[in-house]
Formats: C-alpha cells, structure tokens, sequence
C-alpha cells in the first residue's frame, strides 16, 4: 500500500490520498504506520485515543464509529459526542469505522450526518 500511495502522490500531487487499513492497532501502538498519505482512516476496533496519540500529528484521522451504532439513534449520539470529544483538538472526519451495513434504517443514517454537523459545529 505504501507503494501505491507514493506512486499516486508522484502522478498526482495534490490529490489528497486516504489510507484505511482494517486491524492494526498493534501496528499503530508500536509506531509502525507511515506513509506519504494524507488521511488515515481509523477502523472501529482501533481506539480513536491511541490513532491521535500515535498519528495525529502526521495524518488527519477519519472514522471511527462502530457501524452497528447506526440501529440506535441514541448509540449514534453517545458515539458522536465521544469521538467529537476525543478529537476535540485534532484532525478528524467523522465517518463510520466500515462500511454501513445494509439494513441500516435510512433515518438513522441521516440521524447520524445530522448529529456529526451537530458536533462539528462546537469544535
């Protein structure tokens, strides 16, 4: 992956380019994440507190909710509030942790968009 990253970033400088590994907090403990990429991509088994110890100051972070969240509008927004507290003073861009899965009530989905521009807001 890091060879492709640099292969993009040489043909394409200005694209930003967004890394999503999936499980590998171990990696991230040990500081064994690098790469001329400009978004790491924080699955929801990765605790958000470790990603901005150990990358935040190198990469913004995107993520990190537990996609099973979204069956409960109340889940959604005790995760949001978490995450938006947690990155309160970093780079971050709320996303899921994995992909949304696909009986997920809409209204929920727009329940979450709607409590992240709530908590982007305060920031």
């Amino acid at each position: 992956m890091i060879e492709i990253a640099d292969y993009l970033k040489s043909k394409y400088p200005d694209t930003p380019i967004i890394m999503f590994p999936k499980g590998i907090p171990a990696f991230i403990e040990q500081g064994n994440v690098y790469g001329n990429f400009d978004v790491f991509g924080v699955d929801w088994g990765t605790p958000m507190a470790l990603a901005k110890e150990k990358l935040g100051d190198k990469y913004v972070l995107q993520g990190n909710m537990e996609p099973c969240r979204l069956y409960s509008k109340e889940a959604t927004t005790e995760c949001v509030e978490s995450l938006a507290e947690t990155m309160r003073d970093g780079r971050h861009i709320f996303n899921l942790g994995h992909g949304i899965l696909p009986d997920v009530p809409v209204e929920n989905a727009i329940h979450f968009v709607k409590e992240c521009k709530r908590a982007s807001k305060r920031l």
